[in-house]
């Protein structure tokens, strides 16, 4: 039987009324709202260990120096005096130059000159710079510097040559081109500074947006000689001055690259201080001092842009709420698995050009040994965490510049498309009947109320469960939480210091994963 003229109108005002509801009850939730991180100290102490354990790999390699740039007044790296670690001098007197040759290099082109010829030859400070290193540094003037380099270079097969070579000019403190003439023409992948980073195809504002159209554009060339570093402060890192020095250009190209953003400060914010000079640290001697090492970043740097490019273009999942309330609970709880399965696979992702292909690459250029792969891959793991550093950021960077615009009608259309996190903030914070407001069109129509107890027990509990583990495993929290009947609350600072203690103890165990946390929220039941 159809409707009369006054039932129609009564049911449209009925639906405009519950729309409005529904746009009230957003804007009530996610109004003056953002999502930050829940503890970027966490998150700086992951990073800042897999760096570490670089480092230690790093410094496994023979002949490989490891800056330390914990030391006060460090503005450049620190001697790489593992050069003439176990090399006895009395050996380099009157040295008779074997038949069998460097591989890759003429070693007529080192002066067959003695040290103490050398312009500039200071033996009194060559002796502090490898005081406890060396014995017998009184017969160095006595050595010829084709006999020292040789030597060198056969102990060390896996450190670039042009590396070694500049050491030594640091250790003997002498000008490069004075002490080794024409060198430097050989290897100008090495020495040639590029100050300019190009990261193409970002989007303005380097986000994608469901409903939102924003323009892709090819950014211009950035120098890093242009920029303004005393705002910037790392302990041990004069980045003016560090730009001078051979490979950290390419250290700073990888991590802008790896993260997918030119903001030296939003690095620096998102993965901490501590990490920042670590992963320099680290990378600075694998692009430096190890062969294929400066090739092995240019790849990963590589696939972090085709892996961030991706990731942008990929045609965002539609995700289409069923009319039916019970079909719509279970379609998003569905949801919230499936992203959290995605984030769990994020958190493992190893492209062909990381870790996968890190040993062919060096056996490729060169047949390098263990130890060097071994760091290239330790390395190549802590890239990987950047990446994901660099995709979350730019998640929550989306939904921040939805909440900031007060975007409410692309969370009224579809929160769940927008944000699953916020999504399900909204669900467990909200009451039911708020709930099935945003979950279907019409709960009088679709038969819920009909077996209301037998719908939520089956259907909607699950769902609020869901929403709680998410919310539990996502790095990020929103803040401010507004409850509207408090399911959701945040634990004292008492029982999170309790929990903390609980897990560390389950850690040592065994009983908990290493990447377990203690969560800032709790279930506190409907009311």
């Amino acid at each position: 039987m159809p409707l009369t003229f006054q039932e129609e109108t009564k049911l449209r005002e009925a639906f405009s009324a519950i729309e409005r509801e529904r746009r009230e009850s957003l804007r009530a939730m996610f109004n003056d709202t953002h999502l930050r991180p829940k503890s970027r100290v966490e998150d700086a102490k992951t990073l800042a260990k897999s760096a570490k354990d670089a480092k230690k790999s790093l410094a496994a390699i023979p002949g490989v120096g490891v800056p330390d740039l914990s030391l006060p007044d460090m503005n450049l790296p620190s001697l790489n005096l593992n050069l003439f670690k176990g090399l006895d001098l009395r050996q380099l007197v009157d040295f008779t130059m074997p038949r069998i040759p460097i591989p890759n290099f003429d070693i007529n082109l080192i002066p067959d000159i003695k040290l103490g010829h050398l312009p500039g030859f200071n033996l009194p400070k060559i002796r502090l710079n490898l005081k406890g290193i060396l014995k017998f540094k009184d017969l160095l003037p006595d050595i010829s510097l084709r006999a020292l380099v040789y030597k060198i270079l056969a102990r060390f097969p896996d450190v670039n040559i042009p590396a070694i070579l500049y050491d030594l000019s640091r250790i003997f403190d002498i000008d490069f081109n004075l002490l080794f003439p024409n060198i430097r023409d050989l290897f100008p992948d090495f020495f040639n500074i590029d100050l300019t980073i190009r990261l193409p195809h970002l989007a303005l504002p380097d986000i994608n947006l469901p409903e939102v159209h924003l323009p892709n554009v090819d950014l211009p060339e950035i120098d890093l000689g242009s920029i303004d570093f005393s705002a910037i402060h790392i302990p041990g890192i004069d980045f003016p001055r560090m730009l001078e020095i051979p490979g950290f250009d390419k250290v700073l190209r990888l991590l802008f690259e790896l993260f997918d953003c030119v903001d030296l400060n939003v690095i620096i914010t998102e993965l901490g201080i501590e990490f920042m000079s670590e992963f320099i640290s680290s990378a600075l001697p694998l692009v430096q001092q190890v062969k294929a090492g400066a090739k092995a970043a240019s790849n990963w740097g590589t696939a972090a842009m085709d892996w961030h490019k991706s990731r942008k273009t990929t045609v965002q999942r539609g995700f289409l709420l069923p009319g039916d309330a019970r079909d719509a609970c279970d379609a998003v709880a569905d949801l919230l698995r499936t992203s959290r399965n995605e984030h769990a696979a994020l958190a493992t992702i190893q492209t062909t050009q990381l870790a996968v292909s890190t040993a062919g690459l060096f056996a490729d250029l060169g047949g390098a040994t263990g130890p060097a792969v071994a760091a290239a891959s330790a390395i190549a793991t802590t890239c990987q965490k950047i990446m994901i550093m660099g995709a979350r950021y730019k998640e929550v960077k989306k939904v921040n510049l939805i909440l900031s615009n007060h975007a409410m009608e692309a969370l009224t259309s579809n929160i769940f498309k927008v944000s699953p996190l916020l999504g399900a903030y909204y669900l467990a914070n909200n009451t039911t009947s708020n709930v099935l407001n945003i979950l279907c069109d019409n709960i009088i129509e679709d038969g819920w109320m009909a077996e209301w107890e037998k719908n939520k027990r089956q259907h909607l509990d699950p769902l609020l469960t869901e929403c709680t583990r998410f919310i539990a495993e996502s790095r990020y929290v929103l803040d401010p939480v507004r409850q509207n009947k408090g399911m959701f609350v945040e634990k004292s600072k008492l029982d999170q210091l309790k929990e903390s203690v609980t897990l560390y103890f389950k850690k040592k165990a065994g009983m908990a994963p290493a990447s377990a946390r203690v969560a800032t929220h709790k279930y506190a039941g409907s009311k």
